[in-house]
């Protein structure tokens, strides 16, 4: 039995990296732009300094939550497409900042924009397919590179932009170069995990095929197996619905415990008498609600964060040299706001 192979369209790996780099340069230097509009955000849109600081924490806690539900989703219905509809969402986001009148609105914005931070771990993810593993390291460097030179650009033009044509500019600035990322990725990006598992499949079943009928003989023992195969099938396809089900109770938990963490920050950065109580509630939440999600997650079938992982001495020292950069870089850049803040207030 003749089986024909589908036909994959490919693309140069180098050509893939380049592409995706646009993601790491386009959002990132959107939200460094953002920070000196913080200022007018306050002044236009009549916000408390205390909710200013949302502005920031809306996106944050939208992208921690959504980064390990994006790459379940991902797994489950396609690198690309989730990929696409994520950047969808995050340019509709900048439009909506674009338009916001109000702080609801900002803030709705900055949650959609924060879905956005989920499209780098497909992003590596894509990449890591395209590239033999002598090359993945060289890969992913110049991938993370791009953050750090978004981050850059987005400070040197940020404020010139927000001085000479205001805070919404910020947003209309990105939001063209977003569109046509969005259609070049959508034109030229292919990924066949999809294709090559429907010639797994089609490949189990030629071997069925051929092996199926050799005697006819077998064919009674066959007969007598039915039942043992039926369980064994109703086993196997339960299992494959557990694997497209999303981890809710995880997903709880794990947005219960970084927007207590978020909150317990704020709070602390005029900690006194008044708010003690609050910061210790918040800050007990979010202990109780990570130790819940750690038990979750290591009796879950299908965890949104697989713990097996984090045994292997790579992935492990390499999660921990990324949440070190991550965690520094929120206490600097929150550090850096509130300093900012306090010194616009006392002006006022």
């Amino acid at each position: 039995m003749n089986i024909q192979k589908p036909k994959h369209i490919t693309s140069s790996p180098w050509i893939t990296l380049a592409i995706l780099s646009g993601l790491g340069i386009v959002s990132v230097s959107a939200e460094t732009m953002v920070l000196p509009a913080i200022p007018d955000f306050i002044v236009d849109l009549d916000i408390s300094y205390e909710d200013s600081s949302w502005i920031l924490a809306a996106l944050l806690v939208t992208g921690a939550v959504m980064t390990p539900i994006a790459g379940k989703l991902s797994d489950i219905y396609g690198k690309k497409k989730v990929l696409l509809i994520i950047f969808a969402v995050y340019i509709l986001g900048l439009l909506l900042g674009a338009m916001a009148t109000n702080f609801f609105s900002l803030v709705t914005a900055r949650v959609m924009q924060g879905v956005g931070i989920s499209m780098f771990p497909i992003a590596f993810s894509i990449i890591r397919d395209k590239f033999p593993p002598e090359k993945l390291a060289i890969a992913v460097g110049i991938f993370s590179s791009t953050l750090s030179g978004g981050a850059v650009i987005g400070l040197i033009i940020g404020g010139s932009i927000v001085e000479s044509f205001g805070w919404r500019a910020t947003f209309l600035f990105i939001t063209p170069i977003a569109i046509i990322l969005f259609a070049i990725i959508a034109k030229f990006i292919h990924v066949r995990e999809l294709e090559q598992q429907q010639l797994i499949s089609n490949k189990a079943s030629e071997f069925c095929c051929r092996f199926t009928h050799v005697r006819k003989d077998i064919l009674l023992t066959e007969n007598a197996n039915t039942y043992a195969s039926s369980i064994s099938n109703d086993n196997l396809d339960s299992r494959q619905r557990l694997s497209k089900s999303i981890d809710i109770k995880g997903a709880i938990t794990l947005s219960i415990a970084i927007i207590s963490f978020l909150i317990t920050l704020q709070l602390l950065e005029k900690a006194g008498s008044n708010n003690l109580t609050q910061i210790i509630i918040f800050s007990v939440a979010a202990l109780v609600s990570l130790f819940l999600f750690v038990v979750i997650e290591k009796k879950a079938p299908f965890p949104l964060i697989d713990f097996k992982l984090l045994k292997n001495k790579i992935i492990l020292s390499a999660n921990i040299i990324t949440m070190t950069v991550g965690l520094t870089t929120l206490m600097v850049v929150y550090l850096s706001l509130s300093i900012w803040l306090n010194k616009l207030e006392s002006y006022n």
